[in-house]
């Protein structure tokens, strides 16, 4: 989580300068994952679609007789900040003139300023950092492109995964050779695990959403109808074992767990599903509330049970980003929590891991006490500038820590205007509020990026202007 005051610096270099940044990333011509401004969306900027790739894959496939794929090793980990202005300037001006009165100096700046003067690595979530790193790539696509001549019918990037053939029938192995010098002039590295030379008559993975969404249960099945689904679900994962079937398969029958007959064994199935697949925490979490919103039959004391021995395994292993999530579920479901699952938390320095237990002893949820010697060291100024700087705003701000005073924060230059005018980051209520508005919501997305998807399909690039002009693109209900 960005500190605010840090990340709104960065926002506003970024919004004034972003059509500036667009022109620098139309210039990859192979990007499948381009900066869209998406007007109706939740987001600044529209979430881009594999299946972009895979379009790409399949009709190459079809034209040529390999391809290399290959994608850049961490890439919003191993972002060097000095390659923004590179990227948009270009290399040798930005290394010649390195005042901030250039926009790219200027962001390579304030992405250090958020990370403590790190120059290694993006936050990874933020539209900021999607528009940067696309900049980034882009720079790296050009360069690609004047070194081995290729155009958007021969390659194609999605985020940093990228498919390239060549049209002069250069090998597999000079077309790596290519992207790996025009990722390092940026100071990027490809994996080379994930570096390959394929044949064009492998089979391309397509086909399996439509094979498991034809399995999804109607609203109301029973017991037997979803025992199928899981079955033939658990086939699919099995054919294809490097994606993540299970995820989209579940997402898809959203609608049917909520209104399914009888959810116990649902329940059970759930839980057995994160506990093999850890991506699926979200999903989870996200339907047992929904189940508990639209039919109150959640079986909270199993519920309480699983928390019980899961949270302090979680806790052992710094997986935090799931903590999170079943903390979220207990505020959200009302489940006790014993302090004694609770206390190995107290050791992590994670902000919103700190504040959602603050919540739970507010709202009295957590049997016994808890120690926030720990957490609290961070109301200070410091501790404003620090990873801790939610915990410290929010539990005090919202007067759910049991230390009351305010003044490190009215004293502080920057969030003491937040603090004025009652800014909040934190709201434990907001979402997943209803089964109809989370479908609408994603139906909206869906409708979004078939667009996008069918612009994609004609020549595998983008005319970005004329999906940008979407105020007044309405979103039909064509079900999901």
């Amino acid at each position: 989580m960005p500190n605010p005051i840090a990340y709104l610096l960065l926002s506003r270099a970024v919004a004034d300068n972003y059509v500036s940044m667009r022109n620098v990333a139309k210039t990859s011509g192979i990007s499948a994952s381009p900066p869209i401004f998406d007007w109706s969306g939740p987001r600044a900027v529209m979430r881009p679609s594999i299946d972009l790739r895979d379009d790409f894959r399949v009709d190459l496939s079809s034209r040529r007789e390999e391809y290399v794929s290959a994608d850049i090793r961490a890439f919003f980990h191993s972002i060097y900040t000095h390659a923004i202005p590179w990227a948009i300037h270009g290399k040798a001006f930005a290394k010649q003139n390195r005042g901030v009165e250039h926009y790219g100096n200027l962001i390579d700046l304030l992405c250090r300023n958020a990370q403590d003067g790190q120059t290694i690595g993006l936050p990874v979530g933020p539209d900021c950092s999607r528009l940067i790193a696309e900049v980034v790539a882009s720079a790296i696509d050009a360069l690609l492109r004047e070194k081995i001549g290729v155009s958007s019918q021969d390659a194609s990037r999605y985020i940093d995964d990228y498919t390239i053939s060549s049209g002069d029938n250069l090998s597999g192995e000079n077309l790596i050779a290519a992207l790996r010098q025009a990722a390092g002039a940026f100071e990027l590295e490809l994996n080379n695990d994930k570096s390959a030379i394929l044949s064009t008559s492998v089979r391309q993975e397509s086909g399996w959403k439509q094979e498991v969404r034809s399995y999804v249960p109607r609203s109301g099945s029973d017991d037997g109808e979803f025992q199928h689904f899981f079955y033939r679900v658990g086939q699919v994962c099995k054919a294809h074992p490097d994606l993540n079937v299970e995820k989209y398969a579940f997402q898809n029958a959203r609608m049917a767990f909520v209104r399914a007959n009888s959810w116990n064994r649902l329940q059970s199935h759930l839980i057995a599903a994160y506990r093999r697949n850890s991506s699926l925490i979200a999903f989870l979490v996200e339907i047992t509330i929904l189940r508990q919103t639209d039919r109150g039959d959640v079986n909270i004391p199993r519920l309480a049970e699983f928390l019980g021995h899961r949270i302090p395994v979680l806790a052992q292993e710094n997986r935090s980003g799931e903590i999170i999530w079943l903390l979220f579920l207990a505020l959200r479901l009302e489940i006790p929590l014993s302090a004694q699952w609770v206390v190995p938390l107290t050791e992590m320095d994670n902000s919103l891991i700190a504040l959602l237990v603050a919540v739970c002893v507010h709202r009295q949820l957590i049997d016994g006490t808890v120690d926030f010697t720990r957490w609290n060291r961070a109301l200070s100024g410091d501790g404003l500038r620090s990873g801790m700087w939610l915990f410290a705003y929010e539990s005090v701000g919202l007067g759910i820590n049991p230390a009351p005073s305010t003044a490190f924060i009215e004293q502080d230059p920057y969030f003491s205007h937040l603090h004025a005018r009652r800014v909040r980051f934190f709201s434990i209520d907001n979402g997943f509020t209803s089964i109809g508005d989370t479908l609408r919501s994603l139906r909206g997305d869906n409708t979004r990026l078939r667009r996008v998807r069918d612009d994609f399909i004609d020549d595998f690039s983008f005319e970005l202007d004329e999906l940008d002009d979407d105020a007044d693109f309405e979103v039909e209900d064509t079900g999901y």
